[in-house]
């Protein structure tokens, strides 16, 4: 299907499948695990920084609360409250000393106002700092309700329109505490918490810390463009955030004011608030953003280099090709003037050469063949004239086997008929595998000559398993081994050896043991190629064996051991084949 495309298209397409797709793959996933990574590792930190700011906040509060429970606890407060004082003459000279002693003992600097009411909700004292309107006074009294036995915090402006955040708490009688007398409020100036902690407090750009009250009232913030002592203008965040708070999830994404937010907050439910803080995705994915570019930079001008490079690779591949292809053409229509002119050492170049040289000996063969069809004739006579007939050879060694018997020499005679019916086996048999009968049959006639040469120094003798006479071995393996005991068996001082040839079946193999009680040798020494006395028949030794391994596998083959003075052991194990 490839082969459908030029070379050119596919190097494009391969740089594109290979390269462009990957980085981009690569990319995006490496966009969107840095993404997960950056806005995780904010959200704990942006949680983390919003913990800090909630303790300082409380830490802060601390000081008014205890104002409050100073001025709660006061012996004047608690004996005129008591009395219901509200609806009798009080001793304002007494009121003042009271007070004074409170307010010297704790007065913190963001204290604005400081007021008290009885039970039935009129005022029993007020500092008069920045006084508020009954209508807030009311709102502040329903928050302390609303927050018992806890301390309320609502937002209210004074009459002069400046922004307070009022802390109130309940006043109950010390001999009683079942009993209440009356409220005390504390006015603390919204500076204390949008100047001194949440505006100092920088999350990243657009970012936005808020106090927020159970029903989404923004108490403070620390942007200025947010209203206070109302709902924030997205009235879905407040929702979110108890959803959330619902899972036990403290840090979440989502839609605020039509924009993706990283949203962390903190419960405080002894004063009845929510710490917020808001941070835009645009903000977070900023240092992204950076990066994608830069990495998008990068890729596009790896691309256009990867593109050159193909560019110049394509030339250096496909332009040899096209001369190639050029000369076959020239070559196809009978042309052998010319030749490729390429002396590059890359493979077009090497190609190039070897084509040329093929061309060379096109050219001499062509040449040849025709001094070859001038000699045909000559070399036809002369192959008949150097064959030499098998029938005329074993005609005359008949011959001689008879004038050997004529003459009253059965030596001659007997080793003249081994002879020949040895070559009959192996010249005129083709066949790879025969018998072991007749393997058995030619090693006989094989014992007979080499008696003649070694003038009887040996005998032999056959311990053979007649089932096992016509299973088939390849041809001639024992001759070879027959030869090694003969060479290795004989003694340098004439004694004779026996040599005792065995097959049997163990299990479903066929063993053939050629043993002999001669001098024995290292077996090393067959594997020995500057033995020149015994190279031959290592060769004709290690023939042996991996003709076996050839015919029938690795585990099969010739097995030799032997020891100087005891004699030698040759055992060939195959399969047994009928």
């Amino acid at each position: 299907m490839l082969r459908k495309f030029k070379i050119q298209y596919r190097l494009i397409g391969t740089f594109i499948v290979v390269s462009v797709i990957p980085i981009i793959f690569l990319g995006y996933y490496a966009y969107q695990i840095y993404s997960e990574s950056i806005s995780d590792k904010l959200s704990k930190s942006t949680y983390q920084a919003v913990t800090l700011v909630n303790k300082n906040l409380l830490a802060e509060l601390q000081n008014y609360q205890y104002l409050c429970g100073s001025i709660s606890t006061n012996e004047f407060v608690q004996e005129n409250l008591s009395k219901g004082a509200a609806h009798q003459e009080v001793d304002e000279n007494a009121k003042e000393a009271a007070m004074d002693d409170i307010f010297r003992t704790i007065f913190p600097s963001h204290v604005v106002n400081v007021s008290i009411v009885d039970s039935s909700h009129h005022l029993f004292y007020e500092l008069g700092f920045e006084t508020i309107s009954s209508q807030a006074l009311e709102k502040a009294i329903k928050d302390v309700d609303k927050n018992a036995p806890y301390d309320g915090l609502t937002y209210v402006k004074t009459v002069r329109s400046y922004d307070t955040i009022v802390l109130g708490r309940k006043i109950h009688a010390l001999n009683d505490s079942s009993v209440q007398i009356g409220y005390a409020f504390v006015f603390i100036s919204n500076d204390l918490f949008t100047k001194n902690i949440l505006s100092s407090v920088d999350l990243g750009t657009g970012s936005k810390l808020m106090i927020m009250g159970r029903d989404g009232t923004v108490l403070s913030a620390s942007d200025k463009e947010i209203t206070l002592g109302g709902s924030y203008v997205d009235p879905e965040l407040i929702n979110q955030i108890k959803e959330q708070q619902a899972q036990g999830s403290h840090s979440f994404s989502g839609q605020v004011n039509h924009n993706y937010q990283q949203i962390s907050y903190i419960y405080n439910e002894q004063i009845g608030w929510y710490l917020v803080s808001m941070m835009p995705y645009s903000y977070i994915n900023s240092e992204t953003n950076r990066i994608t570019t830069s990495i998008t930079m990068i890729s596009m001008m790896i691309v256009i280099f990867c593109i050159v490079i193909i560019y110049f690779m394509n030339n250096s591949i496909v332009k040899p090709i096209k001369k190639i292809i050029a000369f076959s053409n020239q070559i196809s229509n009978g042309e052998f003037s010319n030749r490729i002119q390429d002396q590059h050492e890359d493979e077009m170049g090497v190609l190039s050469r070897k084509i040329n040289s093929m061309v060379d000996e096109i050219e001499k063969l062509m040449h040849n063949q025709k001094l070859d069809q001038k000699r045909k004739r000559e070399l036809e006579l002369q192959m008949l004239q150097s064959q030499i007939n098998p029938h005329f050879l074993f005609n005359t060694l008949n011959t001689l086997r008879w004038l050997a018997i004529i003459n009253q020499v059965p030596v001659l005679s007997n080793g003249i008929s081994s002879l020949s019916e040895l070559l009959h086996s192996t010249i005129l048999d083709q066949d790879e595998e025969i018998t072991i009968g007749q393997e058995i049959h030619n090693l006989t006639h094989y014992f007979e000559i080499q008696k003649i040469r070694y003038a009887d120094s040996f005998q032999f003798e056959y311990e053979i398993d007649e089932e096992l006479v016509n299973c088939r071995i390849p041809k001639l393996i024992l001759q070879p081994v027959a030869e090694n005991a003969i060479i290795h068996g004989l003694s340098d001082h004439g004694k004779s050896i026996e040599i005792i040839i065995k097959v049997q079946q163990v299990d479903q193999w066929i063993h053939i043991e050629i043993s002999d009680n001669g001098k024995g040798f290292d077996t090393s020494l067959i594997h020995n190629a500057h033995d020149n006395h015994k190279k031959l028949s290592g060769i004709g030794i290690m023939n042996v064996n991996e003709r076996i391994k050839l015919y029938y596998g690795e585990e099969y083959g010739l097995f030799i051991s032997s020891a100087i003075g005891k004699g030698t052991c040759c055992k060939i194990i195959i399969p047994r084949r009928e």
